[in-house]
């Protein structure tokens, strides 16, 4: 709808106007797909899954994070061209890819640092997606071509191991020259 209005000419809050509401994106009144509706519902049982120690909160936290932040700064410096932050974080599959796909074990760093750099990848490249690609939706390539560099993250963010240096050597022990 909006990337048809602006070949129209007309401006991001025109395009929108009518068509997008806070409320309804956060309380699941508006028609999409699976994932998309209901944002209110789905950060509930992301905040669950966190509560109950199943997902670390670093992976959400830094991809919803990220893409606030790109959507809320480009958005100050172009209102008329680029969408809000909470747009980006209640339209599409934003919460439902941030607690729930993002966060699988398999595929996604094992260190916490390393998925504070992957939920950072998401977000960004999500944002990205979203904002310049024909595709309205961009979480699902998001998240596929970040797990694409999941083992180059574990190896650049891989954990030191316990008496070793970050080069592997072991430590020089008291009364060691």
């Amino acid at each position: 709808h909006v990337k048809t209005e602006f070949t129209r000419g007309i401006d991001l809050q025109h395009a929108l106007a009518g068509f997008y509401a806070p409320m309804d994106a956060l309380m699941g009144s508006r028609a999409g797909s699976l994932g998309e509706t209901a944002a209110l519902l789905i950060l509930l049982g992301g905040l669950f899954l966190m509560w109950r120690k199943i997902i670390s909160w670093h992976i959400p936290v830094s991809m919803l994070a990220t893409l606030f932040i790109m959507g809320t700064l480009f958005n100050a410096i172009d209102p008329t061209r680029h969408a809000s932050g909470f747009f980006h974080l209640l339209s599409g599959a934003s919460f439902l890819g941030a607690f729930f796909i993002a966060t699988d074990y398999v595929t996604s760093p094992v260190s916490k640092s390393g998925q504070l750099a992957f939920g950072f990848g998401i977000g960004l490249l999500t944002w990205i997606i979203r904002t310049y690609a024909g595709y309205p939706e961009g979480v699902a390539f998001a998240v596929l071509l970040m797990n694409a560099l999941t083992p180059i993250l574990d190896q650049h963010f891989r954990p030191r191991v316990f008496g070793r240096t970050r080069k592997g050597e072991p430590l020089a022990l008291r009364g060691d020259k």
